[in-house]
């Protein structure tokens, strides 16, 4: 399983929210995986992912949770203390 943050340098809230987000992947055991979606724009076109910030939850190929533009941390770690 996986959190993958699609963000971008000129996004503050992504900035702010990284470090957060570590966190939480490091409580759960989960990899934490970031990818810029301007310097990689045709990646993020494949997850349909246009807005940063973007966080999706996979296992293996299959997406389980997606939060988008405005969403806290809270709320993925208690999707997380549920589907765990």
């Amino acid at each position: 399983m996986e959190l993958i943050l699609y963000s971008s340098k000129r996004c503050n809230v992504c900035i702010a929210l990284k470090p957060k987000l570590e966190d939480v992947a490091t409580k759960f055991g989960i990899e934490l995986k970031e990818i810029n979606i301007e310097e990689n724009p045709v990646e993020a076109a494949q997850s349909m992912v246009f807005s940063a910030p973007t966080l999706i939850l996979r296992e293996g190929n299959s997406e389980i949770r997606r939060w988008s533009r405005v969403f806290s941390v809270s709320e993925v770690e208690e999707f997380l203390n549920r589907v765990l």
